[in-house]
């Protein structure tokens, strides 16, 4: 090999042209949100993402680090959510940008991602050059994964691309490692594996790391390498989970008080991709899933396409019919591996196994995203397939740039990945589904007291009111995440009928005291509710609103913070439902605690000030003549602290949902912050384990060595 400075400047040269060639390759794939304002990734993004993250951005801009949302389910401890992304470099680094400077916060965060996607093509390169491809057919099939089926579909679940842009890192460290422990490559897994959990959605980071631990047992099975690659890669597990456990940790605690618990039973037999989404590997549009007007196919359209190229596809059927290599038996092992768990329940081997699985495993378990695999095994073998045509690599290239512009063609601009803000404008700081008297309407109605009334709304008017509070600025009661706090939907079922895993409940039965105990001032409905709530004496219409919507008061609203002198003590939730739904107790007057209280009648009025209110922190000035509990209309969560004249306080679970604090007589100032304990501890294991590498590195520097 020539060793001299002009064959390595040419070397690098060549390297920096297909790195600029795969970043070309995403950038003119999604160049329309990139470079537009006039587009964004469509649904989910402006429907999860964008509205966590712009909480987030808000705090940061009080110079604080967004820990607790007030907007959205009476309270959230959305640090904790791991959909928000909060601790994910890339994420963070774009929310301080926003924060700081007159920056499109959705366009940060798209290039985030569209980075991302890049850096995935580098290490699908790398990947399959291990693999014995050449230059140009690696490149091809760097490119077939960068912008086929899987990155082009998930545009929407950012979360998802970014949890599986760190996949080909970890497929090429754990090939790395198979001729022999190198600890730069242990350190590059255990970091991929990490970030693919920091990347915000845990099914496809499940995928990531089933698969990582997939090719270490295929390797030994095709003899190209020692069983103890396994270890390595369990190892990379575990130091991948220390390395993310400032998210990972929060969120397994918000998962065991979360309605996610319960999410077995929502996902039935398991689900999975239909054996109808194979269609789109030769015909993408078979289903109309490019326009949404004329879509007929079963499911959702983002997973109806598989779209590796025409060219792709050939290339991988020639390279399993003509390739007799153990590198392209490995790749259509782990094809076959992720054909058949994307599947899922539409096979009899799933059917067989899945119910066998413990419920704690089944909750995490969405096989649909797992066709990231099979993407990914389909562009390696199409790399196979390549190579073995007997072709320059000039005419290798040109192939390579004919299924770029397939893919380009035929997957960028379409509703699983764009949408133009002018057909669908949703909601902005400015304007609500582009109506801005809509938006400034209702927030001068909420904004009346300190803290401001919630809103409720019925199905009819649309679920933007519960998604969108972070940025509408409009508190609500309900909410949409399927890690909702589970005592917080299980007052909502008052409202409406449904599961335990259930996390979407509009108002269907406004009658239920608690609605008003949930401090809902106003309820804002569509035509089909319109009705029914001008006919009941508890509710008052007061306004009409843009794009057909009423709003209505709620005359039996209760107050944010409050006193009562009675109390009934009930640990268990099913009696605190009976309780409730019995109608026996009056939650105006008497509270439901979580363990017994000693209280006094009231003799004279009682009063609650607001001082000052604020994400994670309030302060109340509270007066009473007899011993009471102060009741807030607030989410009960770990991490909070109450001071009374500050001295530390106990908190009550109260009202099945709430928090309370006993107060005695007199004149008392009420102090409260959100101070999860679990957040240094979750942090702390995070850089005890960046530090273990850290030393370990240093350690095995000094020795030299690589373990064979």
């Amino acid at each position: 090999m020539d060793s001299s400075p002009g064959a390595k400047f040419r070397s690098l040269t060549v390297a920096a042209l297909l790195y600029f060639s795969l970043l070309a390759n995403v950038v003119v794939f999604f160049h329309k949100p990139l470079f537009s304002s006039d587009y964004l990734f469509p649904w989910d993004f402006r429907g999860v993402q964008l509205p966590l993250i712009t909480f987030l951005v808000d705090e940061l801009r009080q110079g604080r680090f967004a820990l607790w949302n007030p907007y959205s389910y009476c309270g959230y401890p959305v640090f904790a959510n791991i959909e928000a992304c909060y601790f994910h470099p890339l994420i963070l680094l774009c929310a301080l940008i926003a924060s700081h400077a007159p920056a499109s916060l959705p366009q940060l965060l798209e290039w985030a991602v569209a980075l991302q996607v890049w850096a995935a093509g580098i290490a699908a390169y790398h990947f399959l050059r291990e693999l014995n491809a050449g230059r140009a057919s690696a490149w091809a099939g760097a490119i077939i994964f960068e912008t086929g089926g899987y990155f082009a579909s998930r545009a929407e679940h950012i979360g998802a691309v970014m949890a599986v842009a760190w996949m080909p890192l970890a497929w090429l460290a754990v090939l790395k490692l198979r001729n022999g422990f190198q600890f730069r490559w242990f350190a590059a897994l255990c970091a991929a594996l990490g970030m693919s959990i920091l990347g915000g959605f845990p099914q496809p980071t499940l995928a990531v790391f089933a698969s990582t631990t997939a090719l270490a047992i295929f390797l030994p099975v095709w003899r190209m390498a020692k069983l103890r690659l396994a270890a390595y890669a369990l190892a990379g597990c575990v130091f991948g989970i220390g390395l993310a456990a400032v998210q990972f940790i929060p969120t397994y605690q918000l998962a065991q008080n979360s309605v996610a618990k319960y999410r077995a039973g929502w996902l039935g037999a398991g689900g999975g991709l239909y054996w109808q989404s194979l269609v789109s590997l030769i015909l993408p549009n078979h289903y109309n899933q490019f326009d949404m007007a004329r879509f007929h196919g079963p499911g959702d359209p983002s997973f109806l396409y598989l779209y590796c190229g025409i060219g792709g596809v050939l290339l991988a059927l020639f390279g399993l019919a003509v390739c007799r290599s153990r590198n392209t038996a490995l790749l259509a092992s782990m094809t076959g591996f992720g054909l058949l768990w994307m599947l899922g329940e539409h096979t009899p081997m799933w059917r067989a196994l899945y119910p066998l699985l413990p419920v704690s495993v089944r909750i995490g378990i969405h096989p649909e995203y797992t066709y990231c695999i099979f993407c990914f095994g389909v562009a390696g073998l199409a790399a196979m397939g390549l190579q073995a045509l007997p072709l320059k690599e000039t005419w290798r290239f040109g192939i390579g740039v004919l299924i770029a512009a397939d893919l380009f063609l035929t997957g960028s601009g379409r509703p699983m990945n764009l949408v133009a803000v002018k057909a669908e404008p949703g909601v902005t700081r400015y304007a609500f589904e582009g109506s801005a008297p809509l938006l400034y309407n209702v927030r001068l109605l909420v904004g009346r007291q300190t803290p401001p009334w919630r809103i409720d709304n019925t199905e009819d008017a649309g679920l933007d009111w519960a998604i969108q509070a972070p940025i509408s600025e409009i508190p609500t009661a309900n909410g949409v995440s399927p890690l909702a706090l589970e005592n917080e939907i299980q007052l909502r079922l008052f409202l409406h009928d449904g599961f335990p895993w259930g996390w979407y409940y509009p108002v269907e039965k406004p009658e239920s005291p608690v609605l008003d105990a949930m401090n809902v001032k106003y309820v804002v409905t569509g035509p089909t509710y319109a009705e029914r709530l001008a006919a009941a004496p508890r509710f008052r219409h007061v306004a009409h609103l843009p794009l057909g919507l009423e709003l209505f008061e709620n005359l039996a609203v209760m107050q944010r913070f409050f006193l009562v002198h009675d109390a009934i003590p009930e640990s268990s939730l099913a009696s605190a439902r009976r309780l409730i739904a019995s109608g026996v107790v009056d939650l105006h007057r008497t509270a439901i605690t979580d363990r017994p209280i000693s209280l006094q009648a009231a003799h004279g009025p009682d009063q609650v000030e607001t001082i000052d209110y604020r994400p994670g922190w309030l302060k109340l000035k509270v007066t009473t003549e007899q011993p009471a509990l102060l009741v807030l209309a607030e989410s009960y969560y770990p991490g909070w602290m109450a001071w009374v004249d500050g001295a530390p306080a106990e908190i009550y679970r109260t009202d099945i949902a709430f928090r309370g604090v006993a107060v005695p007589a007199g004149s008392h100032t009420v102090r409260m912050e959100f101070r999860p304990a679990i957040l240094p501890i979750s942090m702390a294991v995070s850089v005890g384990t960046a530090g273990l590498l850290g030393l370990c590195w240093l350690g095995w520097k000094r020795r030299g060595r690589v373990i064979p």
